[in-house]
């Protein structure tokens, strides 16, 4: 190994000027132009590193050590000169040097190539470096540096260095040959630099890049990338499904300014200028999807840099916003406060975060403008960071809550003990299944979420934090809880249908099942659901049925009949099918219903049986038929007001009979073989043939063609016609020909047409008595108004001298003469009650319906409560069904019913230690609602149930039972008014029960004015 350069005070006196063309000084000015070429190399580096350009008239150390490139050639360079050429680049840049032969043997090194490799200059030259190498990169090293020296060519490559203190660096290392001026090689220079820095910094933009991967694939939104111009680069899978796009190929290049319509055009090309100037733009703007869904979209476009922060690329990111609009709007004012606070902390979080790498912000925005929560718990709780949405629904600022509050202090009570197992439970297994967690809200309104969390490790498994995801449910919740109640609502209407009713998952598993189930087979519906078939019916029943059910859940509807046996041993015979429930091509579940038709199989099985009894007969008349069939041709030809005839399946007349002949007046010669037109008089034969085909066509098509109208004879004479043309068919259907039958019907027409007449002069007469009828009955209502209004003058003048009389006699009156008094002003009184009545029951006569939907529920218990008050001293149990419906009626009127009948109730009630009133409904499919109001009361014969319902009827005596005897009347009119009817079932002394109908629809306007008119008094 060759000797190091002399040191600076051992440098000798220049050579002569004739030594300057040797091969050692040639040597030196070629490794010397290889210096230069390295210095212009490391500038031009150095250059373009951003936050560093140097001045274009700064001169490098190097610049000063080196000769100037246009320096005469014939100077011969100095010796010593080189370590200082050495020290010059070492000194510029952060870099270690050193030189070999031809032969690869370092005869050089510097300074800071020794530090870097923390080895002195002899243990270097002794090849003591590669004894720093990593093992993993030895070899490498190894064959790049045999490569060099052997191939005589530049070489470049990295390895990992092992110093003394066991700290592993990454060097980068260049070996540059020098070759003489014919081309032979003559040395190496070579450039080593510690690059375990840029490769740390390579390794966290790897990771800050996958981060950003990982975060925009698992967004919910749209996200785009797109060249200055507006043109879309890439979309995300999920963008892909949220436009409605099955394949991107579809739209990429395309403008994305021209997705949008003409007015959230102009939005987007704004946002697009703003972004290529590198400002961030969002704006709000509505578009439809490419298959024409209609949405609403909150749009973010941000400037994507390169190294130089200059706007390459856009990156747009639209959220579906539709269901939030409305809710927006609603606080528009609010978002634009709240927006204004937002610009402004921004503005500051962007001066903050400027030392931030590009990739790191952009993740920040995405885990900020997520449409759910985030946060991040350390080891005791705290929140170390939590993202805006978060802090939105929590109307927290981030500095009051970050390193502040712990999840104790935003969960509600109720849900800490579950949160804090959760906690315990997540740092041993790392991930949790999400779970609902009540959060509270600073105005103390109901705020659920859906929480999943994961536990972060570092390098040695120590836990550092928990990082959580929460997803607003709040409005899921109140959803679930509303298909609760019409599941509860389903149940109760599917209770009341005949028949089995249920609904299977995919698994086979009960999903559904009505009352009917219970009732049939013992098997009470809430507790079947959710489990499987197979485990609620017999071994034997499973095996006939579980085939079928799989066939339904491959798509194949199955119907059958079949006998099954009741809870209760009964045999019933049952029609079943089952329904594949198909969603998106997709069987989904199955439907079941089974219906008792027993009664159907028995009227079958009889009807079979008088077929086989049938069967028999016809067999037996087979043989008569041969014997009659004479006796009928003899029977056809001799008719007198019937004729009869036969066609082909053409339509030509093949049998023309006597009475055809004679009714027709067309002898057979005149008419076989040709076709049925012949008959039709008319002018034009085109026409007669099209009206011929056209019934022949009919009655092919219908099996008979019937006809009324008036026929021409052939003598030209005319007789009313009643004219069935029969298609003949055989076993196959095959048509065979046509049979026709005319018969005259002329007397009878003449009799039609004056039962015609005579009708229509009744039904005038008709009318004209029904306006007499109507004039009389207002007559009567007049009567009735104003015979009740007369009436009431006296009875005020019996009622006041009854009292004056009172205070005249004073204590002079005698027990008898009070006792005469007494009966007089109560029978006045009561003579009052009756007249209030009367007039009530003519009122309703007149009294328009207004139609509103009316909840019973309400509308009982307010019926209820006003009777409560009046139960002082008595014990009564109001049992009113808790689910009774909605139905179209008037609520004023409806609730004179419900008073009336609980009031009788209550009434009826009052002997009854412990009176029971008890209200109900059920659905009938034809009828409509029927409710009632069934009581433990005294009771009544059955036999006087209808006289119940007259005016001023009554089956209790007034000193029993107070009344008048109109509430009925009343109740009555008014149900029939609405279309629905009453009546009632009762035993003496065991209480009563009384019914009455509404239809489902309401009352229909023939139900208002049936009643206009007062009804008559019933005797």
């Amino acid at each position: 190994m060759s000797a190091p350069f002399p040191e600076s005070d051992q440098r000798q006196a220049a050579p002569p000027r004739d030594l300057v063309g040797s091969a050692r000084e040639q040597a030196l000015l070629r490794e010397i132009e290889v210096l230069r070429a390295e210095n212009q190399r490391l500038r031009h580096l150095q250059a373009g590193t951003p936050g560093v350009p140097p001045e274009a008239d700064l001169l490098l150390p190097l610049d000063q050590a080196l000769p100037p490139v246009n320096s005469p050639t014939d100077a011969a360079p100095d010796p010593l000169e080189y370590q200082a050429l050495f020290a010059a680049l070492a000194s510029a840049f952060p870099i270690g040097i050193f030189r070999t032969d031809g032969a690869g043997i370092v005869t050089h090194v510097d300074d800071a190539l020794l530090r870097i490799f923390g080895l002195d200059a002899q243990d270097f030259l002794q090849q003591g470096w590669l004894r720093r190498v990593h093992p993993d990169d030895l070899e490498h090293v190894k064959t790049c540096w045999s490569q060099g020296v052997a191939l005589a060519r530049s070489q470049s490559m990295e390895f990992r260095l092992q110093r003394p203190d066991g700290e592993v660096v990454h060097l980068s290392m260049r070996n540059v040959p020098v070759h003489d001026a014919e081309g032979h090689f003559l040395s190496q220079l070579g450039f080593v630099q510690e690059i375990t820095e840029l490769r740390t910094l390579e390794a966290d933009a790897r990771l800050k890049d996958e981060l950003n991967r990982q975060i925009i694939a698992s967004s919910p939104d749209c996200t785009k990338v797109l060249d200055l111009q507006g043109h879309v680069l890439q979309m995300t899978a999920q963008g892909c499904r949220l436009v409605e796009v099955d394949d991107f190929e579809q739209v990429r290049g395309s403008d994305w300014a021209t997705w949008w319509p003409e007015g959230g055009q102009a939005l987007a090309r704004a946002a697009i200028g703003s972004a290529c100037q590198g400002e961030n733009a969002r704006f709000v703007a509505f578009g439809e999807t490419f298959k024409g869904t209609p949405k609403w979209w909150d749009t973010t476009l941000s400037p994507i840099r390169d190294a130089q922060g200059r706007p390459v690329m856009l990156l747009a990111i639209s959220r579906d916003i539709t269901d939030l609009h409305q809710q927006q709007e609603a606080i528009q004012r609010f978002s634009a406060e709240l927006e204004d606070r937002v610009r402004e902390r921004t503005v500051e979080l962007a001066a903050a975060n400027a030392r931030l790498s590009r990739t790191l912000r952009e993740a920040q925005d995405l885990y900020d403008q997520a449409p759910c929560g985030y946060y991040s718990l350390d080891e005791r709780g705290v929140v170390q960071m939590i993202n805006q949405t978060a802090l939105q629904w929590l109307g927290l600022k981030r500095e009051d809550v970050v390193g502040r509050l712990s999840f104790r202090d935003l969960v509600q009570p109720e849900y800490l003990a579950q949160q804090e197992s959760r906690r315990h439970l997540l740092s041993d297994t790392g991930q949790l299944e999400p779970e609902e967690v009540g959060i509270k809200m600073p105005d103390g309104r109901p705020f659920i979420a859906l929480a999943s969390s994961t536990a972060v490790y570092d390098e040695t498994g120590a836990f550092l934090r928990t990082n959580s995801t929460l997803l607003n449910i709040t409005e899921r919740k109140a959803a679930e809880q509303a298909l609760r109640e019409n599941q509860r609502f389903l149940q109760t209407v599917t209770d009341h249908v005949p028949g089995l009713i249920a609904y299977l998952d995919a698994s086979l598993c009960f999903r559904f099942a009505n009352a009917e189930h219970q009732r049939m087979y013992g098997m009470d519906p809430a507790r079947i659901v959710g489990r499987p078939v197979s485990e609620c019916v017999a071994a034997e029943l499973w095996t006939e049925i579980g085939p079928r059910l799989r066939a339904a859940l491959a798509g194949q509807t199955q119907s059958f009949e079949t006998w099954r046996q009741m809870i209760d041993g009964t045999p019933v015979y049952v029609s079943t099918k089952y329904l594949p429930d198909i969603h998106e091509g997709r069987v989904q579940g199955v439907f079941v219903q089974t219906i008792d038709i027993t009664e159907r199989k028995r009227i079958e099985e009889r009807v079979r049986q008088l077929n086989d009894e049938l069967e028999q007969r016809i067999q037996e008349r087979s043989a008569e038929l041969l014997e009659s069939e004479q006796r009928f041709r003899l029977m056809v030809d001799n008719l007198r007001e019937y004729c009869i005839f036969f066609m082909d399946a053409d339509g030509l007349i093949t049998d023309w009979t006597d009475s055809a002949q004679r009714l027709e007046g067309y002898a057979p010669t005149q008419v076989l073989g040709r076709h049925y037109s012949v008959l039709f008089r008319q002018h034009d034969p085109a026409d007669a043939m099209d009206s011929a085909n056209q019934m022949l066509r009919l009655a092919a098509s219908r099996g008979q063609h019937e006809l009324h109208s008036w026929h021409e004879r052939k003598d030209g004479s005319r007789y009313w016609s009643h004219s069935l043309l029969i298609a003949l068919r055989d076993d196959g259907g095959e048509l065979r020909g046509f049979a026709k039958i005319n018969r005259d019907m002329s007397d009878a027409k003449r009799l039609d047409d004056l039962m015609r007449n005579i009708n229509d002069e009744l039904e005038n007469r008709v009318a004209e008595r029904t306006e007499q009828l109507l004039a009389a009955n207002k007559d009567l209502e007049s009567f009735s108004y104003s015979v009740s209004h007369d009436l009431r003058s006296p009875l005020r003048h019996i009622s006041s001298f009854v009292s004056l009389l009172e205070e005249h006699l004073d204590n002079q009156i005698d027990e008898t003469t009070r006792r005469y008094l007494g009966t007089i002003g109560g029978s006045a009184r009561h003579m009052s009650q009756l007249i209030d009545g009367l007039l009530a029951f003519s009122r309703l006569g007149r009294s328009a319906v207004n139609l509103t939907a009316v909840d019973f529920t309400l509308l009982v218990d307010a019926v209820v409560s006003q009777l409560a008050h009046d139960t002082e001293g008595r014990v009564v149990d109001w049992v009113v069904a808790p689910d009774l419906p909605v139905v179209q009626g008037d609520a004023l009127l409806l609730r004179e019913v419900w008073a009336n009948l609980l009031g009788n109730a209550y009434k009826y009630t009052r002997p009854r230690e412990r009176a029971r009133i008890e209200v109900g409904w059920s659905v009938d499919p034809v009828a409509g609602y029927t409710f009632y109001v069934r009581d433990n009361g005294v009771g009544f014969d059955t036999k006087y149930s209808q006289k119940l319902f007259g005016v001023f009827q009554r089956l209790h005596r007034a000193s029993e039972f107070e009344g008048t005897g109109i509430g009925l009347a009343l109740t009555r009119r008014i149900l029939e008014r609405h279309g629905g009817s009453i009546w009632a079932e009762s035993q003496l002394g065991e209480g009563s029960v009384f019914y009455f109908s509404l239809p489902f629809e309401g009352a229909s306007p023939t139900d208002f004015s049936r009643d206009t008119m007062p009804a008559a008094l019933e005797p």
